[in-house]
């Protein structure tokens, strides 16, 4: 299995990161739809996050097919299903997409696209959001790798070019 540092962005992402479009947002209904399908779910059980820990928040997989949900005292509040990415607004801002998109991407092989998609569209914001989960996983890598590193400036290019042979 492949680890989201050792992909390009792109390879990450897919090619959807061309063209980001507002419309692509998630919109209230859409997630309201999405959650009552999630919670008929089985789950994993929580997942060890270190970004998450004392927060009062755990990240689980279904037991079938490929969706990941931030949970908080037992209710899921955000989710990576399929290629849908959504965190509830009272849980935005608080750096919590950078674990459920990694987490969602390790089960996925790396890779946040499901298997069968082949364009995944993104907002801005949902750009921004996967190009700073994908830069957190080379700098987490970088700091295993070469201790210090990380603290160094351009430790994410030097990374990214020599270990994971990016170019976007």
């Amino acid at each position: 299995m492949t680890a989201p540092w050792q992909r390009s962005f792109l390879d990450f992402a897919g090619p959807g990161i061309d063209r980001p479009s507002d419309m692509l947002r998630v919109t209230d209904d859409e997630a309201a739809d999405i959650l009552a399908k999630l919670v008929a779910q089985a789950w994993s059980t929580q997942l060890p996050t270190r970004s998450l820990q004392n927060s009062g928040y755990t990240i689980r997989h279904t037991r079938a097919g490929f969706n990941t949900a931030l949970f908080r005292v037992g209710r899921i509040v955000g989710f990576y299903a399929g290629s849908y990415l959504w965190i509830s607004a009272e849980h935005r801002g608080k750096g919590l997409s950078t674990p459920l998109i990694l987490a969602a991407a390790e089960q996925r092989g790396g890779s946040i696209m499901p298997p069968g998609v082949v364009l995944q569209g993104y907002t801005p914001a949902g750009l921004a959001a996967h190009r700073k989960a994908h830069r957190h996983a080379i700098l987490e890598a970088t700091e295993r790798i070469i201790p210090g590193r990380v603290r160094t400036p351009g430790a994410a290019d030097f990374v990214r070019l020599r270990l994971a042979g990016a170019t976007r």
